[in-house]
């Protein structure tokens, strides 16, 4: 099932419920309201109907995580925090599964050959997935808004990230998962903005700035940081295993994860740590075997 750019034109009420869908992320830096983003995403939620991406099964899961984050978002402590956080992570468990009835994701192609004697790699526009993240970007997580705490962060984001980057290319292809592959596929543009809205920045806000965060001050002593990053970071690679049987791809699925955690942990900035991971997706994409050899 080949690809085509055509096939979103044709198929206009579902495109504009991802269109509207991103436009809620976006909008969470902009302008980080209720109204605002709930606005983007009643219309997104009213074309995906429409377009037969959903149906009202979903909001049971929706609203259970909503609910979770908005409890979150107080300064609740003890038991009852506990419980909302295994009721946040069950929820996000099953909806990064794809375990939930009423949720038809959109499945664009299928066995791509994206690199010569790599795994064919299948293109899907997932709507349950983004929420993940969604919700404790909306209510919990704190975001830049500022020039100047921009400006606080970037050097030691782009210090480390380069570092990061560097050490996951190197052992990528010490351990033969990929080659050097430079390429630019039929699918580079649809893929930028996918991976970035609908993998990049709901994994990094679920891993990073909710379960990081969380296990982090649920510790709260002197290692309780380190702990936090190796915990999230297996759970990362353990998730990942349901897809792919390597072990080696397993053990780089680990320390991107450990990297993109300490970028975090480092920068105390969400934003951060997307920037990492999206950047290692980006080089890996277009200079590398992709997804991986196989």
């Amino acid at each position: 099932m080949k690809f085509s750019y055509f096939t979103l034109i044709h198929h206009p009420i579902a495109s504009l419920a991802f269109v509207a869908l991103i436009l809620a992320f976006i909008s969470l830096w902009i302008h980080r309201k209720p109204w605002l983003w709930g606005s983007f995403l009643a219309v997104s939620f009213i074309f995906a109907f429409l377009g037969k991406l959903i149906d009202f099964k979903i909001f049971v899961a929706l609203g259970i995580l909503c609910g979770a984050h908005l409890f979150l978002s107080a300064e609740t402590k003890g038991i009852s925090r506990l419980l909302a956080i295994f009721v946040a992570f069950f929820v996000s468990i099953a909806l990064m599964g794809h375990f939930f009835p009423g949720f038809h994701n959109w499945k664009l192609a299928s066995d791509l050959q994206i690199s010569q004697n790599a795994y064919p790699y299948s293109l899907y526009l997932n709507y349950d997935k983004p929420f993940i993240g969604f919700f404790p970007l909306a209510l919990t997580i704190p975001l830049i808004h500022s020039r100047m705490h921009w400006r606080g962060v970037a050097l030691k984001t782009l210090a480390l990230t380069a570092l990061g980057v560097m050490l996951l290319m190197l052992l990528a292809l010490y351990l033969h998962l990929v080659d050097i592959d430079l390429k630019l596929p039929h699918i580079s543009a649809i893929w930028l903005v996918t991976n970035l809205f609908f993998v990049t920045i709901p994994e990094e806000a679920f891993f990073r700035g909710f379960l990081q965060r969380e296990i982090s001050e649920y510790i709260h002593a002197k290692w309780g940081g380190p702990i936090s990053v190796i915990v999230v970071s297996l759970l990362f690679a353990l998730l990942h295993f349901a897809f792919v049987h390597d072990f080696t791809f397993l053990s780089l699925t680990f320390i991107a994860s450990l990297i993109y955690g300490s970028v975090y942990q480092m920068t105390r900035s969400i934003e951060s740590s997307i920037f990492c991971h999206y950047l290692f997706n980006v080089i890996h994409f277009f200079c590398f075997t992709y997804p991986a050899l196989s």
